[in-house]
């Protein structure tokens, strides 16, 4: 079997059928988790040639392209270490708020496009999407979380 590093050390599935796709072969995992996370992180920066939308007062097309790159970019890493680890990861004491705003966010921005209408809602959702997939990922960064609340400190003594 074959076993993914990071760095606590190896990881083992507990059994291969709790993944998702449990017949992927490492291989196939990190083509998934590449061809995800590529394809998110492009999608993103894309997005932001529709970001003078939001200041124009359209926010709806960048909001729903930088959203589906989140999307993507997590779907990468539920490839690499599998989906259930993903979740679990997701719901774990550190990181259960960060994530449920995070996907809450993500709904409400779909929502807020679709069915309210509404820019200003889109506007709210997607701040609080990017600040709570900010903090997510900083979770897994040793100090990161400490250092954005640093400079978050600095910024409003200015």
């Amino acid at each position: 079997m074959m076993q993914i590093f990071d760095i606590g050390g190896p990881m083992k599935p507990k059994n291969e059928n709790e993944s998702l796709f449990p017949s992927l072969t490492y291989k196939e995992r990190l083509m998934g988790f590449a061809f995800c996370s590529i394809l998110g992180y492009f999608i993103q920066i894309l997005s932001f040639g529709s970001f003078i939308g939001i200041l124009g007062g359209s926010p709806n097309k960048f909001a729903l392209t930088y959203s589906l790159g989140n999307i993507l970019a997590l779907f990468g890493t539920a490839f690499l270490i599998g989906f259930k680890k993903q979740f679990e990861n997701m719901i774990d004491n550190e990181r259960k708020m960060t994530s449920i705003i995070f996907a809450s966010s993500l709904v409400m921005i779909f929502l807020s496009v679709y069915l309210f209408k509404s820019k200003f809602l889109v506007l709210i959702f997607l701040l609080t999407e990017f600040c709570s997939y900010t903090w997510y990922v900083a979770s897994y960064i040793p100090f990161a979380r400490d250092c954005i609340k640093g400079c978050l400190r600095n910024i409003i003594k200015l």
